[in-house]
C-alpha cells in the first residue's frame, strides 16, 4: 500500500528566519565534517528533493570516523520513517536495528537482539 508522501510534513514556504538558520547551520556542519569521528550510520533516500543525496555522500566521505556506513534507498524521499510505503519503513528500521545490534557487541552490554530494539520503537 502506498502512503501519501510526508502526510504530516510542513508544506508551506519556509519562514525567512527559519531558512536563514537552516542555511547557517548547514554551512557550519559542512565546515566541520572532518571532526565527525564517532560511529556513524547515514541513511538517505535517493529520490530526496529536500536534501540532495550528495550531501550524505560528502558526509560519509569526509567524516574522519573509521566506523561509518552509508545506505541509500532507491525511490525513497526525505522522511524515511514517515510517508513512505510500509515496506520501506520496515526496511529502514531493520537497517537501523542491525547497525545498533552490530555496535552493541563488545560494549559490556547484555543486549538481547533486534526484537528488544524494536520494542523500544
Amino acid at each position: 500500500m502506498q502512503t501519501a508522501y510526508n502526510v504530516i510534513a510542513y508544506k508551506d514556504k519556509p519562514r525567512l528566519w527559519t531558512a536563514v538558520e537552516m542555511l547557517r547551520t548547514t554551512e557550519e556542519i559542512e565546515r566541520r565534517l572532518e571532526e565527525v569521528s564517532l560511529p556513524l550510520l547515514i541513511l538517505h533516500g535517493e529520490a530526496d528533493i529536500v536534501t540532495d543525496p550528495s550531501v550524505s555522500k560528502a558526509l560519509h566521505e569526509k567524516a574522519s570516523s573509521s566506523d561509518k556506513k552509508l545506505i541509500l534507498y532507491m525511490d525513497a524521499y526525505h522522511s524515511l520513517l514517515e510517508g513512505e510505503p510500509d515496506e520501506m519503513i520496515v526496511r529502514v528500521f531493520g537497517d537501523i536495528i542491525s547497525w545498533l545490534n552490530e555496535h552493541k557487541k563488545g560494549r559490556g552490554t547484555k543486549g538481547k537482539g533486534a526484537l528488544d530494539w524494536m520494542r523500544l520503537l
